[in-house]
């Protein structure tokens, strides 16, 4: 994990291991500080505003921050509500904590306090992805274990739109260059959203574009695009989406015409 733009720190990279974290001098190529968190590290999210890495034990259900200027923990917060949790995020103000109670516990940050949830309204749902919005840091994008993706206002603690169109599990959200949302789920497809435009538009929300229920390239073996996508990006005139799968493979799409022109594949290459 790369971290950057931290005014009293320089370009640093930060290691997670089963119970522990090291921070490192990129330039000076030193060691930093290393910190045992007293738990797992099942997940490890970077506040660079907070200059906080946010540690998540799902078996202990402990949620621990790390300084990252001082390399020691700021404050840790255990709860039963915590265990079995799914995926954390954080903004400037808060860590988010999806559980599999159903709700997105929101923490404050600074002293680990609990401070409201967030719920699907039509639920009870599992909440399996969770996205803090880059344009506006109090909107939180949530996927769910059937499907359905919803946008929160945070402030509020309700739901801004619906995003329907899955029919599995989210198991990645990712927010492109361009502004637009990305999502893929266990229904082997991914969706795009230009869910703010529509809105201000009043109109329906709806998916701009349809990726994996598209025929695949000749020759290619379409159960082998049933895989997760570990990340995206995109090229710099914004028409190409390239997803990188589990697999290995990096599909690259036409955001246009939602067709997959071709596949870069680790069998090609052995």
């Amino acid at each position: 994990m790369l971290v950057d733009n931290m005014k009293d720190l320089p370009l640093s990279l930060l290691s997670v291991g089963t119970h522990d974290l090291a921070l490192w001098d990129v330039k000076q190529v030193q060691l930093v500080f290393s910190l045992n968190v007293g738990h797992f590290v099942d997940f490890a999210v970077v506040s660079t505003v907070r200059k906080l890495v946010i540690c998540g034990g799902a078996d202990s259900g402990v949620i621990t921050a790390v300084s990252l200027t001082g390399g020691s923990i700021e404050h840790t917060l255990s709860s039963e509500e915590y265990r079995g949790m799914l995926d954390v995020a954080v903004s400037v103000e808060s860590v988010f904590t999806a559980t599999p109670a159903g709700d997105v516990l929101i923490q404050s940050i600074t002293d680990g306090v609990i401070t409201g949830n967030l719920r699907d309204p039509d639920g009870p749902s599992v909440p399996t992805r969770l996205l803090v919005s880059g344009r506006r840091e109090e909107e939180l994008v949530v996927g769910y274990r059937h499907g359905l993706v919803l946008v929160f206002d945070v402030d509020r603690q309700t739901v801004i739109c619906s995003l329907p169109g899955h029919s599995g599990q989210i198991n990645s959200l990712h927010l492109l260059p361009n502004g637009h949302l990305i999502s893929a789920a266990e229904d082997h497809r991914a969706i795009i959203w230009n869910y703010k435009d529509q809105l201000e538009s009043a109109d329906d929300v709806t998916g701009m574009s349809g990726m994996w229920a598209q025929p695949e390239p000749r020759g290619w073996d379409t159960t082998e695009v049933k895989c997760d996508v570990s990340c995206y990006t995109m090229d710099s005139a914004q028409r190409l989406i390239y997803a990188s799968l589990n697999s290995g493979d990096v599909h690259v799409w036409d955001v246009e015409t939602s067709q997959c022109g071709w596949v870069m594949s680790r069998r090609y290459f052995s």
